[in-house]
């Protein structure tokens, strides 16, 4: 890795592209001596006869500003290590630092800007301003860092124990209001079940080994929505689940949400063994159209997203079937059909035949939706789907902790679940009974890549990357990695 990073550092000078990033983890701690010493030369170098002029007799911080440059060097030095060229993305916005939230552990204030814009007038890092187009702009980003060459050069030279960086533990309940942005909370009751639940699961998903035998490398690159090469890191640190409720209110969304997995095609998560073991994904069939047939008392089609052909113009009938299924899902988010049509084609890539469909197509096809499955028809475009995503957080949440109770670490995918194989049966019945639970009756659930010969697959040959991979997180924990049994 040295190496690369030295051979790299010489041509990157013009490569800084900004959507290949991931944001500042403001979670990080380290006390591990090499990275500690670094940070007290840049700030002697930089910092500390100012500092120490504007703090004489002045209100001390929450987190000395010296430690909150630690932050940000030992995640630049982080970020170093998955790819020199990945930026990291933090908000230039004042009122996005609050040293007494309960969201920002290590209580960084509005001062860690500063010095970031410091270290970028030395030299010391590069930086790409944000930009913001109204609110849910393709183009909105926050401002992206990135090491300077010869901060580069400066990480590769130092000898660090990655034992000795660590992520604190952070709020996983998690408020959000209209515009999506962080609301503080008085903690009941309720909240302080749902972290305690919460924060055990994260436990045992810390002692738990998830990886892809087949990377090489600890990460896959996908596109996002605006068809930019972003990076989906394979790591320990990116397991962290938290639970996130929208609009101020606790009774919607409440999804769980963060971890790697979740970041990937479900072909790739179709490869994930947990303690080197193959798993299977079992997922609830149509499951905000189930909820609210249950709710309603009635039964659905065996497939209510087939209908009569001819639907969507040069469409086949198959094609057709997952186009309709998209358009209803849209439809239950949405506040009305203009912004579910909206929404629906932006969900597609430039060229492919739903980017031209006009709102009176689309409008007819969930009219006729609406005539085969008159049960839903009031709820689509009434933005009935965050109080659904909170009705079915409720059944998962019951099988992340059935599972936790017994030790046994399942992955979340918000209305589906990552199981080892040799477990499969018995989730599929705790989901089903979940459901009940919930809504009152079962709901229906199908495993994902029904026809894989596990056994095959768990004798199969593993990556040097991942065996790797593997044996440092055992060095790192203290735990030897055993492929679990039926």
């Amino acid at each position: 890795m040295r190496d690369q990073l030295q051979d790299r550092a010489a041509d990157r000078e013009h490569i800084f592209v900004p959507r290949y990033s991931r944001p500042l983890d403001t979670t990080i701690w380290t006390e591990d001596p090499a990275l500690v010493g670094l940070v007290q030369e840049i700030w002697g170098q930089h910092f500390a006869a100012d500092e120490a002029e504007k703090q004489r007799g002045g209100r001390k911080p929450v987190r000395p500003y010296v430690e909150q440059l630690r932050v940000v060097l030992t995640d630049l030095y982080l970020v170093t290590q998955e790819d020199p060229l990945l930026c990291l993305g933090m908000s230039f916005s004042d009122g996005a630092w609050s040293s007494r939230s309960r969201y920002n552990p290590l209580g960084l204030s509005r001062q860690v800007i500063g010095l970031v814009k410091r270290l970028a007038e030395a030299g010391v890092v590069r930086v790409a301003p944000g930009s913001y187009s109204g609110p849910g702009a393709v183009g909105n980003r926050t401002t992206r860092i990135q090491a300077g060459s010869a901060l580069l050069q400066r990480f590769a030279a130092l000898e660090v124990d990655p034992r000795a960086i660590r992520a604190v533990p952070t709020e996983c309940i998690v408020l959000k209001d209209e515009a999506d942005k962080l609301v503080e909370y008085e903690d009941t009751e309720e909240t302080r079940r749902m972290r305690s639940e919460l924060t055990a699961y994260n436990d045992l998903l810390a002692r738990t080994f998830i990886d892809i035998p087949s990377l090489e490398d600890p990460w896959i690159v996908r596109q996002d929505s605006a068809g930019q090469d972003i990076r989906v890191g394979i790591a320990p640190r990116y397991q962290h689940v938290r639970r996130i409720f929208s609009r101020s209110s606790w009774e919607m969304n409440g999804r769980f949400y963060g971890p790697w997995w979740q970041g990937l095609s479900s072909e790739w998560r179709s490869q994930i063994f947990i303690n080197d073991t193959p798993t299977v994904e079992i997922d609830f069939k149509a499951i905000h159209p189930q909820i609210l047939a249950a709710q309603q008392g009635v039964e659905l089609p065996d497939d209510p997203y087939v209908l009569p052909p001819g639907q969507f113009p040069g469409v086949e009938e198959w094609d057709q079937r997952d186009l309709v299924k998209q358009l209803v899902l849209t439809a239950l988010n949405a506040r009305n059909v203009r912004s579910a049509s909206s929404a629906f084609r932006n969900d597609f890539p430039t060229g492919h035949p739903a980017k031209g469909l006009s709102n009176e197509t689309l409008q007819q096809v969930v009219e006729a939706f609406s005539r085969q499955v008159p049960a839903l028809a009031d709820s689509l475009c009434s933005d009935a789907g965050i109080r659904l995503m909170y009705t079915d957080s409720r059944i998962i949440e019951r099988v992340i902790n059935h599972f936790t109770r017994e030790g046994l670490p399942v992955l979340t995918v918000h209305d589906s679940v990552i199981t080892p194989y040799t477990h499969s049966t018995e989730v599929q019945e705790v989901m089903r009974q979940a459901a009940a639970e919930v809504v009152g009756r079962e709901l229906p659930v199908e495993a994902e890549h029904r026809g894989q010969d596990f056994e095959t697959l768990r004798e199969a040959g593993r990556g040097e990357g991942y065996l790797v991979r593997l044996a440092a997180w055992e060095a790192e924990t203290g735990r030897e990695v055993l492929s679990l049994t039926g």
